[in-house]
C-alpha cells in the first residue's frame, strides 16, 4: 500500500512538472528592443531626431535664435543623411571599411560645419561635453563586462 502511495505521488510530481515546463511563457523582448518603455523598432522621423538633438544642444551651449536655427538646419541635413544611409544597410549585414569611411568622413563634415556656427567657447564646451561623455560611456562598458565577469565566477562556483 506504501509503494502505490508512493508510486501515485511520484507520478503526481513528474506530470505537474512536465505541465509546468509546457505551459506558454510570456512573450520576452531583448533588453536592446526596449528602450525607455518604447520599442526600438520605432524610429523617430529624422526631423524629430534633429529638433531633439537641435533642443538639447541649445540649452546646453546657451546658443541664440540665429545659431539654433543653424543647428537644426545642419541637424536636420545630417539626419536625412543617416536615415538615407541606414535605408541601404541591411540589417545583419556588416559594415565594410568604405562605410565606416563615409560615416566618418560625414561626422569630420558636420563637426567642420558646427565649428562655424558656434563660439570658439561654445565649441569648446561641446568638446568637454563629448569627452566626459565618452568617459562615461567606457567606464560604464568596463563596469558591464566586469559584472559579467563576477556573475560567471560565481555560476562557476555553485
Amino acid at each position: 500500500m506504501k509503494k502505490i502511495v508512493l508510486m501515485l505521488s511520484l507520478g503526481v510530481l513528474v506530470a505537474g512538472s512536465a505541465m509546468a515546463q509546457q505551459a506558454p511563457q510570456k512573450e520576452k523582448k531583448h533588453r536592446t528592443e526596449i528602450r525607455d518603455g518604447k520599442d526600438r523598432k520605432q524610429r523617430k522621423s529624422p526631423e524629430e531626431r534633429a529638433a531633439l538633438r537641435t533642443e538639447k544642444m541649445s540649452k546646453e551651449l546657451g546658443l541664440n535664435k540665429s545659431q539654433t536655427k543653424k543647428l537644426e538646419a545642419l541637424n536636420l541635413k545630417q539626419a536625412r543623411e543617416m536615415e538615407a544611409k541606414h535605408a541601404n544597410y541591411k540589417h545583419g549585414d556588416r559594415r565594410d571599411k568604405n562605410q565606416r569611411e563615409e560615416m566618418q568622413a560625414s561626422r569630420e563634415k558636420w563637426n567642420n560645419e558646427l565649428k562655424d556656427i558656434l563660439s570658439k567657447k561654445q565649441y569648446a564646451q561641446y568638446e568637454e561635453k563629448r569627452q566626459e561623455m565618452r568617459a562615461h560611456r567606457k567606464d560604464r562598458n568596463h563596469e558591464g563586462f566586469k559584472n559579467r565577469g563576477e556573475r560567471h565566477q560565481e555560476q562557476r562556483s555553485k
